[in-house]
């Protein structure tokens, strides 16, 4: 992963510790993952995978990401770090903290342009 401001700790998965990278990443840099089975049943129809912008379109219209986006601006920004695939940036946990956040960025595109990332 390019990183800003990162640091390496672990997360237990399985009973297992794995290594990972904790940091900031601009959030136009990653992907919604749409095989989310939460993603999948709020975004996709006919089985037919949506492109990323239709992903985001969908979900900032969900109340759920409003009041997301409000709780991440009332507390300054993201409690807990959205899970990132470093090969492809893809966000495997956090996708409506994505949206939240590129809603966000619409307001003022510098203090939301980064997001902290695992």
């Amino acid at each position: 992963m390019k990183t800003k401001q990162s640091s390496t700790d672990t997360l237990t998965l399985q009973g297992q510790d794995i290594k990972i990278e904790r940091c900031y990443l601009p959030h136009a840099d990653l992907f919604f993952f749409p095989e989310n089975p939460r993603i999948y049943s709020l975004v996709c129809a006919d089985d037919i995978e949506p492109s990323q912008g239709e992903i985001e379109k969908k979900l900032i219209k969900h109340d759920h990401v409003k009041q997301l986006a409000q709780s991440i601006e009332a507390n300054g920004g993201l409690t807990d770090h959205v899970l990132v695939r470093s090969n492809d940036l893809v966000v495997l946990e956090g996708n409506s903290r994505l949206a939240a956040y590129r809603l966000l960025s619409r307001k003022d595109s510098v203090k939301w342009g980064q997001m902290k990332c695992a």
